[in-house]
This record gives C-alpha cells, structure tokens and sequence, in this order.
C-alpha cells in the first residue's frame, strides 16, 4: 500500500472506459480523475497535481505517445502507464522509450494486474520521495 493518497488521472477517449476504470480505481487509496480530452488532460496536469496518469494511446487531437513525453517533459517523477486497443511493437517500444511504467492492452483480461501496475507506481513514487526528503535533511545538517 502506498504511504499517502496519491493523485490519479486516467486520460482515455472513451467514455465507458473511463467509467469501468473510475468504478475500478473507486475501491483503492487513489484519489482518482477521470477525462476523455488528452489536450485537457495536459492542462490539468500542469495546473494540478497528479502523480500517476494513466492514459489511452490512441486519442484524437492528441495521441497517448505524445501526452507522455509531454507529461515527461513537464515533470519526470510523474507515473504513467499506457494502455491500448492497437498494440504494436513500435506503440510498446516508444511508450517505453519515453518512459512509461508499464503497457496493457484493452479490453483488460484481469483489471488486477492494472491496479498492480499502480501500486508499483506509487512504491516507485514513495522511494523518490523518501530519497529527496533524505538528501533533504542532509543539506540541513
């Protein structure tokens, strides 16, 4: 279990998706944010605080690929798993590239495994935070 309430957004176009997902994620210690606009999304990310995204590849306007490395871009630390109906190898291989955690097909056989892929971002999120207020009290010193 994460050690506070991190802050979910899940970027998808569509409509029931995000709400089989927001229903998924409803149960867990995410505070989550659900949205059918990755353009919107972005704007949502540089105005609030997120630090876990979820997000659809394949969007109008703005495709998942392109939300990553601009979210990467924006702020690193930020978690963001991939998810699409049109896996290819060059969809996995630049998703991974650009630094997602993690890529999983739709429809999702097991949503555990997503809500898995999750909890490891947010561990991977509770050790950075631990490094910096470390190094944070070592500058005090």
């Amino acid at each position: 279990m994460p050690s506070r309430k991190y802050k979910l957004l899940i970027v998808d176009d569509s409509k029931s998706i995000l709400h089989t997902l927001g229903r998924v994620f409803a149960d867990t210690p995410y505070d989550v944010t659900t949205i059918d606009n990755p353009v919107k999304a972005y704007d949502k990310i540089e105005n609030e605080h997120f630090d876990i995204v979820i997000s659809d590849i394949m969007m109008p306007e703005l495709d998942g690929l392109s939300l990553l490395r601009k979210i990467k871009d924006f702020n690193g630390t930020i978690q963001v798993i991939m998810i699409t109906g049109y896996l290819t190898i060059n969809n996995t291989i630049n998703a991974f590239r650009y630094g997602a955690n993690d890529i999983y097909f739709k429809p999702f056989d097991d949503m555990d495994e997503l809500v898995k892929a999750v909890d490891a971002a947010a561990s991977k999120l509770d050790r950075i935070n631990e490094i910096l207020k470390m190094l944070a009290s070592e500058k005090k010193k």
